[in-house]
């Protein structure tokens, strides 16, 4: 028995989504809270094993211990479609980074985690179905139907022969004749005079197929449809190979009237001219669609197991765009369609928002009457109803690049549900908000566009920008884990008075970061300037990065697709988060519990002094005051959040109170179940979809140089070539020559002048003296 095993057991038998759990176990004969022993290695279970003894025969008993509603919803968070790794930041760059350790932030890094195990499970999942799909079933050719002698005899009774040479089965009697199905295994696949075939290509597609799984190089050299449609097969020169092919006008089908099925030749593995790239794509159709970005080294491969031939690396790309315009059909066709998609979707859902902006074509330099794509806008009545009705006023603004050749980008708005997590409201900006977004706050990544936007049509709302980015940007400059802690001070302080330490600190390290860091617009970042409204101290865009996450899958397909998929995951959310938080017993929710439970753990610190029965005087390193009727706190960390600080914590407890019930009312379960209370509704097929004539052209392909890339470029200390390897991102370079830091010798001015000359002639050189010059200078100095 190992520990694996027993973690597979574990597994099988609850509904776990990850391995994130401790294992115990009883020790028989003891008291139960006395006999519970931790497995954590192969080594506790041997150490269990031998406690237990080689002749134990009764029932072990296992206990879990596991937070089962997190790994629930982070599972649910990261359950898009799924896989590629450009957004995913490591849990070492995140906390290197020092905008992300914040209590606020645990979501975020628990659902980048969440990405990289679905993508490493899509993966796992790919490389299983293409295993699958290459391994023939033993049991299809059992299936395989053949023409009986009934079906021969015309209707006649086979009747005993009149003599004894006559066969006991009849004179009408006929030899099986097989059919070409899908079930056949083509590799023992005969050719015998009689086999019919519905019509010529179901022939020629059964030539192919015969062709590809034999490596035999066949051609067609007979086609002539004025002659009852006769078709000839033969194989290569000097090959006996030949069949036969006309159709039969009593039968009423096409039938073979010449079979010469033995080969003369031997297998050829590198020339087929009956593999095409349609055959492949057509063999390989559910790989394709399961794996849209499947390498063409995986294709070459999977067509030597699978049919044991060699293709080149430019027939896998032909096979794969003919996969695709199988799957998606051509690019004009695809975005002709849009039209009667937004005429499915408003039959469907006909009080929500969708918006369809094209362009004439000769916006983009080009001659002709159909207009070209442009937007398009989603935003669906039942996700917009209940973000107003149990979300926070806060949205945060970001956009990702979609993946396929035509590129763009897709604009999302998302905001944060009473449990402090993902809401999507819409692929774009909200602008049907009244009062110039008085009340509402933004969090953006200091996009020009936004903030133009914001200040033209939300001239009243907040507008917040994304922390991190601002570091990142300061940090290129002035480095050091001295100015780094400071900064991240400044901007997480609740308070102007902890602000304005941690700007002295800074200045007495360096004014020209102090300088830098004022000239970012402060009120924008950092928390002690922001408005109280929204109850969020949120100072990083990390909803929408989770929302670029956990659609990330999905922007890899083309438009109407990609909207789908979108579609559906926004919809069955909206369900699963229902059902979680209905089943449990709680007033507020767990994670907003969690930071709760936090503040709680340091209310120990403080001693809590009565002005009134409402106002307290709470000590601790700073005296604080605490207004329970205004919900104030002079730290302001209450005041912004909604989600009582340590010292409120302490003046509840003195006066034996709950402190939950001094919880914003954003963040209790009631708020929660308005906010998923209402749904999307389902979408049929694109076969049911109205018949609208509205052409349409996709905008014009973005080739540049090189081959596409696909994953975000990265900073040069973010991703070393040599693993292990510490980097020497922020060192500064000292010259030889003149000693000073900032540049190397090659761009020192110093360079070339005599002194420097001199010194560097009299400068010892490298490496161990030779021998020779050793001996000669101990030989110079003996008497």
């Amino acid at each position: 028995m190992s520990y694996f095993e027993i973690a597979d057991y574990v597994m099988d038998c609850g509904s776990y989504t990850s391995k994130n759990f401790q294992i115990l176990s009883e020790i028989p004969g003891m008291k139960f809270e006395d006999c519970l022993i931790k497995l954590n290695d192969d080594n506790d279970v041997n150490k269990l094993m031998h406690v237990l003894g080689d002749n134990f025969k009764e029932i072990l008993n296992l206990y879990i211990e596991a937070d089962v509603f997190n790994q629930e919803l982070a599972a649910l968070e990261s359950s898009s479609s799924g896989s590629e790794t450009d957004e995913i930041v490591e849990k070492d760059e995140i906390l290197g980074s020092g905008s992300h350790t914040d209590d606020d932030d645990d979501e975020w890094i628990a659902s980048t985690a969440a990405i990289v195990k679905v993508n490493n499970e899509d993966e796992l999942s790919n490389k299983n179905l293409v295993e699958s799909f290459l391994k023939q079933p033993a049991d299809a050719l059992e299936d395989a139907e053949t023409y009986s002698s009934y079906d021969e005899s015309e209707g006649d009774v086979n009747s005993p022969g009149e003599s004894e040479e006559d066969d006991i089965r009849g004179k009408k009697y006929k030899a099986d004749v097989p059919v070409a199905n899908e079930l056949i295994d083509w590799s023992k696949w005969a050719w015998v005079v009689g086999t019919r075939f519905p019509s010529r290509d179901s022939f020629k597609e059964a030539v192919r197929k015969y062709a590809v799984t034999k490596g035999r190089n066949l051609s067609i050299t007979t086609s002539n449809k004025s002659r009852h449609g006769r078709i000839g097969v033969t194989c290569v020169k000097g090959c006996s190979f030949k069949i036969y092919l006309s159709f039969h006008e009593k039968k009423g089908c096409y039938m073979v009237k010449t079979a010469k099925g033995k080969h003369t030749c031997q297998r050829n593995m590198s020339k087929n001219r009956q593999l095409t790239a349609e055959f492949i794509a057509d063999e390989f159709l559910p790989i394709f669609k399961a794996r849209p970005h499947w390498p063409a080294k995986d294709i070459q491969v999977a067509i030597k197991e699978k049919f044991k031939l060699f293709i080149g690396k430019w027939m896998a790309y032909k096979a794969k765009r003919c996969a695709h315009n199988k799957l998606h059909g051509s690019m004009k066709e695809h975005y002709s369609k849009i039209g009667s998609y937004l005429e499915a979707l408003r039959h469907e859902n006909p009080s929500s928002t969708f918006a369809l902006v094209t362009v004439p074509a000769r916006y983009y330099g080009n001659d002709g009457n159909i207009d070209v794509f442009f937007r398009i806008f989603v935003c669906f009545d039942g996700v917009k109803k209940g973000f107003l009705g149990g979300c926070r006023k806060l949205l945060c603004l970001d956009g990702c690049f979609l993946k396929t050749f035509l590129g763009g980008m897709l604009l999302a708005a998302i905001g944060r549900d009473a449990n402090d997590q993902m809401y999507p409201l819409a692929w774009a900006v909200v602008e049907d908000v009244n009062d110039g977004g008085k009340g509402w706050t933004l969090v953006s990544d200091q996009q020009k566009g936004l903030i133009n936007a914001v200040t033209l049509i939300w001239n009243n709302a907040e507008h917040r920008n994304y922390a991190r980015h601002i570091y990142a940007n300061w940090h290129k400059k002035f480095k050091g884990d001295d100015l780094k802690g400071v900064f991240w001070k400044a901007v997480r302080a609740y308070c102007e008075a902890d602000y304005k330490k941690a700007i002295e600190e800074m200045k007495e390290m360096s004014t020209d970061a102090t300088t830098a860091f004022l000239n970012q617009n402060p009120r924008c970042f950092c928390r002690c300037f922001l408005e109280i409204g929204s109850k969020s101290d949120v100072i990083v865009n990390n909803m929408a990065e989770t929302f670029n996450g956990y659609i990330i899958q999905s922007r890899s397909k083309h438009l109407i697709n990609m909207l789908e998929d979108i579609r559906v995951s926004i919809m069955t959310r909206l369900v699963h988060m229902h059902k979680q938080m209905n089943g449990k017993n709680v007033i507020v929710c767990p994670r907003i519990q969690l930071k709760l439970d936090r503040e709680k753990d340091m209310a120990y610190k403080c001693d809590v002094l009565p002005s009134s029965y409402n106002v307290f005087q709470v000590k601790d390193i700073d005296d604080v005051t605490v207004d329970l009727v205004k919900r104030t706190c002079t730290c302001r960390k209450w005041d912004l959040t909604g989600i009582p600080c340590y010292h409120v914590c302490a003046v509840t407890g003195f006066l034996h109170k709950p402190v939950e019930d001094f919880v914003h009312f954003y963040y209790t379960k009631e708020m929660y179940m308005k906010s998923y209370e209402f749904s999307i509704p389902p979408l049929p097929s694109e076969r049911y979809w109205p018949v609208v004539d509205y052409p349409l052209d996709p905008p014009p392909i973005k080739i540049g140089p090189g081959r596409p890339k696909k994953n975000r470029k990265k900073d040069p200390h973010e991703d070393p070539k040599r693993p292990g390897k510490l980097t020497k991102h922020g060192m500064l370079m000292t010259c030889s020559i003149c000693k000073l830091k900032g540049h190397n010798k090659r761009k020192c001015k110093e360079r070339g002048k005599t002194s420097t000359e001199t010194s560097s002639q009299q400068k010892r050189p490298r490496g161990r003296p030779r021998k020779s010059a050793r001996t000669q200078t101990s030989q110079a100095a003996a008497p």
